[in-house]
């Protein structure tokens, strides 16, 4: 076997793990080793279209990597959050609103929810507001009706990461895992809005959400 030969099969076997990933951080970093292997492949062999075609991948590869490294960070930098919903964000996809734009309005189909990485959205139903690190809208998601129980309204340019409902559902059914950890962010936000909901009864200033 001789060294190109050598090159295409470690290639080719990388290739193969990255059909065995679940998350997409080692899928990049599989891919990245595979394009190297290929263009070494490409360059050894003379095979010039497999060597261009992996030097473009190669970038993207690496841009994308980067990519979900500053999302994992602009989380962790969110000391205000529910919990670490950090394990979502490789089937998130990113959001830019205005300041001033609506979110979400109640009474509209909870067709995607929400992880608030920079900002700060008002409730308005509640008169609370949340900032980055919070989930929202994660209640209508997983109401019987799956519509919207509140309006939220960005109080600030804000950055978000939001998934479909299908897609969280595709991921419950493929690990029991997440369905409880969901539940604890469902059940945590409720008792939450319970909490701020006696507390305004009781007092008539509003109080932030915590």
């Amino acid at each position: 076997m001789n060294l190109p030969e050598i090159f295409g099969y470690v290639a080719s076997a990388l290739v193969l793990a990255t059909f065995t990933m679940r998350t997409m951080i080692p899928l990049r970093i599989l891919g990245i080793a595979s394009n190297i292997a290929f263009i070494a492949y490409g360059y050894a062999a003379g095979l010039l279209p497999v060597l261009l075609l992996h030097a473009v991948l190669l970038p993207l590869n690496v841009y994308r990597l980067a990519e979900m490294y500053r999302l994992i960070r602009e989380v962790r930098e969110a000391e205000t959050g529910d919990t670490d919903m950090r394990w979502l964000l490789p089937f998130m996809t990113p959001v830019s609103l205005p300041a001033g734009a609506i979110l979400f309005a109640r009474g509209e189909a909870a067709d995607h929810m929400y992880l608030l990485t920079k900002g700060r959205i008002r409730i308005e139903e509640l008169d609370v507001e949340v900032n980055s690190g919070a989930m929202l809208g994660e209640i209508g998601v997983f109401s019987p009706h799956g519509t919207r129980m509140a309006t939220a309204t960005c109080m600030d340019e804000c950055r978000l990461q939001r998934i479909s409902r299908d897609k969280v559902r595709e991921l419950v059914f493929q690990d029991p895992r997440i369905a409880f950890n969901l539940i604890g962010v469902v059940t945590g936000r409720l008792i939450e809005d319970l909490r701020i909901t006696e507390a305004r009864a009781g007092r008539p200033e509003p109080r932030p959400a915590q």
